[in-house]
């Protein structure tokens, strides 16, 4: 038979035990709802993976933008400053064989002609559908656009296939509309060089029923395709 002292020291030891069972729930609940936590922030993480941020559409939107103005700026001081023809702007890449063959001064990209940098799109900023051509700047002297003075090919600088938000960002800031007009043919058709995708190239025309009515006497514009789902970002950047 235990003592008193015996029955007093039993049941000390079992509330012990029991508070130290419960710490441990207590610890195990806690990792639980961590655990828990952790595995739903990762799902919200990858729900939002493939949505642009409004700060990064709108920083994004304002680079585009301003390499637009760079490359205009290029090129009026060529024809300005240098006595370069429309006809004469050479749009040679500092990767081709050529780059450094003269002349130099007509060459938009060469330090010695226009020295613009040739432009790349952020990752992020890309909303690509195609890949004929695929996503990125292109630069040349290959169309006209029915609004100028001439039906002599123009010069168009294009951000090719860019994200939707940033399209709009775009045309409001330009324009002060977010509304992004569609073409009634592929972008590429009337925007990018027929040497860089398999087709053939038709003048950007802005009559009512053409490819582009509200383009008529813009000279910069975020445009769609036919299919309203690819985006592009044109800018005449010298015409005749």
């Amino acid at each position: 038979m235990k003592t008193k002292r015996e029955q007093i020291f039993c049941k000390t030891e079992e509330r012990k035990s029991e508070a130290g069972n419960g710490l441990i729930y207590v610890l195990i609940a806690i990792a639980l709802f961590a655990a828990l936590s952790f595995t739903l922030g990762r799902q919200t993480d990858t729900s939002e993976a493939g949505s642009l941020s409004d700060e990064k559409a709108e920083l994004y939107a304002t680079q585009l933008i301003s390499y637009a103005a760079q490359a205009k700026s290029a090129v009026d001081q060529m024809m300005f400053t240098s006595s370069t023809s429309i006809d004469e702007l050479d749009f040679t890449q500092p990767t081709d064989a050529t780059f450094d063959t003269a002349p130099l001064i007509h060459k938009v990209y060469h330090p010695q002609g226009g020295g613009l940098v040739p432009g790349r799109l952020p990752a992020e900023a890309i909303q690509q559908i195609d890949t004929n051509p695929p996503a990125g700047w292109y630069l040349g002297r290959f169309n006209n656009v029915e609004w100028t003075a001439t039906s002599d090919q123009d010069v168009i600088l294009v951000a090719y296939q860019i994200d939707q938000k940033i399209c709009e960002l775009i045309n409001e800031k330009i324009n002060g509309s977010s509304v992004i007009p569609f073409l009634t043919t592929n972008m590429n058709v009337p925007l990018i060089d027929d040497s860089l995708y398999s087709g053939s190239n038709v003048e950007l025309t802005t009559g009512v029923g053409d490819v582009c009515p509200a383009c008529n006497n813009m000279g910069s514009l975020c445009v769609s395709n036919s299919t309203v789902n690819a985006f592009s970002f044109y800018t005449i950047l010298a015409d005749q």
